[in-house]
């Protein structure tokens, strides 16, 4: 049986020395891998193809069948990881909490702990001030981060 801890070596022999890093492996049933890789710069189709390659030419398909996909992590997945969150500092970000919902907001700061961010004002009528833009600290564990789509 194919394991993730099989497949995130492998990955990780494919990366060294690059700004590529190993977000999440998935092995589902039928040995379906699902291999998510991210960039401090942008990932490429050509780095996937090249990760996909390498990971294929280290395991034996005569011994165990298996689908391979190597994706770019994407701007659809939550923000996992300090080298993720370290690249959406000051930037825009959508965060969502149990008590917030759904929520525009910019990325201020991170720990271990928690993240600061800064809500987005609330679109005002004539009647009505802004609001001030309020740092807001959440708690990391309970805060799924990501990247905005601004039109």
């Amino acid at each position: 049986m194919i394991t993730k801890e099989q497949i995130a070596a492998l990955v990780e022999e494919a990366i060294p020395e690059s700004d590529l890093f190993l977000v999440e492996v998935k092995v589902k049933p039928a040995n379906v891998i699902e291999v998510y890789v991210d960039a401090d710069s942008a990932v490429n189709i050509d780095q996937c193809v090249a990760i996909s390659r390498y990971v294929e030419s280290k395991m034996d398909r005569d011994a165990e069948d298996f689908e391979l996909s190597v994706l770019s992590w994407g701007l659809s997945g939550a923000l996992k990881m300090d080298r993720q969150l370290k690249k959406y500092v000051g930037k825009a970000v959508e965060v969502k909490t149990k008590e917030l919902g759904k929520v525009q907001a910019q990325l201020m700061d991170f720990n271990d702990e928690r993240v600061d961010v800064i809500i987005a004002p609330k679109k005002t009528s004539k009647k009505k001030p802004a609001e001030e833009p309020r740092i807001l600290p959440l708690d990391r564990k309970t805060t799924e981060i990501k990247p905005a789509i601004i039109f």
